[in-house]
């Protein structure tokens, strides 16, 4: 009885198995037969000479664009069933000037009345675009309408401007830097850096996180700002949304007409100056502040600072500033503290 159990279960393990790996390339076969690729390159004549390379991004496709030590322009267009991908590459040489021209228009296929949903079946369909890694200025801009990805780009100069694109950045190393998006989200994330850098946009969140740049700026009409782990001596405004930052250090001046401002984390500002007219203020330290002075001014509102109703606070010789101001909102400072007020 005993062997004849060991048998069949030595027969179901094999079959198990063989189902396994039957499955295994079946599901290999039938994902190649889904996926659509496409290739075109470009091989730059006066590599040498180049000085500016300027793209221009059409279409709803998401775009990755990266650098490489290479005298070639490469366009990968990979796209997965529902979603098919239509794109050109068209490139010029000028005058140490490389104009490149990209459309990517994606698609959804439907079955009979059905139309598969937009994203729930993408498994990346996407343009890359790899362009030489010489050339001192890079300039992304035209129609694009989808996202924009911008990642290991090596320039002096890196400018991107779009109407209806959300625009991402990561890994980037450049001396000037600016973002600048009408109606789409700008994220920067992960290791960039800047002598000077510009974030703007009109209808849309600005999200910097792991950025570090001696002078820079974020601006956005209408959309919440979101910062964390960022350095520098910076301007940030909005003038319809919230802003919010953790571990932001440097120097900042803080403008917002419609919306709050929120501090947190064990890295602050030496100086911070913060206005806001009709939203509330509110820090939150981690760990004690020493030589700092804090100086608040609210109309209709309420300033706490520390737990106690007051308007100036001050411990050591202050050399870390907060000027805090509000026309209609609270002003709030929370922390540890050691020693009451010194004035």
């Amino acid at each position: 009885m005993k062997k004849t159990t060991a048998f069949f279960l030595t027969i179901g393990v094999v079959t198990m198995i063989i189902g396994g790996i039957g499955s295994a390339v079946y599901f290999r076969r039938a994902e190649q037969s889904m996926t659509d690729t496409k290739k075109e390159s470009y091989t730059v004549k006066k590599n040498e000479n180049l000085k500016e390379i300027h793209l221009s991004l059409a279409g709803n496709a998401e775009y990755y664009i990266s650098t490489e030590s290479t005298n070639k322009v490469v366009m990968n267009t990979r796209s997965y069933a529902p979603i098919s991908i239509k794109s050109a590459l068209k490139v010029d040489e000028k005058n140490g000037q490389l104009l490149i021209s990209a459309n990517g228009n994606r698609d959804e296929k439907k079955l009979g009345s059905m139309k598969f949903d937009f994203f729930s079946f993408d498994r990346g369909s996407s343009v890359s675009l790899t362009i030489p890694d010489n050339a001192e200025r890079i300039i992304v801009d035209g129609k694009a309408s989808g996202r924009i990805n911008l990642s290991g780009i090596n320039a002096k100069n890196i400018t991107v401007k779009t109407d209806n694109a959300d625009v991402d950045a990561n890994s980037l190393n450049t001396e000037k830097l600016a973002l600048e998006t009408t109606n789409g989200y700008l994220n920067v994330y992960t290791d960039v850096h800047a002598d000077k850098a510009t974030f703007k946009t009109t209808n849309g969140d600005i999200n910097l996180n792991d950025f570090a740049a001696l002078n820079w700026s974020a601006i956005t009409t209408s959309g919440d700002i979101s910062l964390e782990s960022v350095k520098g001596t910076s301007t940030i405004e909005t003038m319809n949304g919230d802003i919010n930052a953790s571990n932001l250090k440097g120097e900042a001046t803080i403008k917002n007409t419609n919306g709050s401002f929120d501090l947190y984390g064990s890295d602050i500002p030496k100086l911070l100056n913060v206005t806001t007219q009709r939203g509330d203020i509110n820090l939150y330290t981690d760990e004690i502040l020493y030589d700092i002075a804090i100086h608040s001014k609210t109309q209709l509102g309420d300033s706490t600072i520390f737990g106690k109703e007051r308007s100036s606070f001050k411990r050591g010789k202050g050399s870390r500033v907060f000027e805090l101001q509000s026309n209609s909102g609270d002003i709030s400072i929370e922390g540890p503290v050691d020693s009451e007020d010194d004035e």
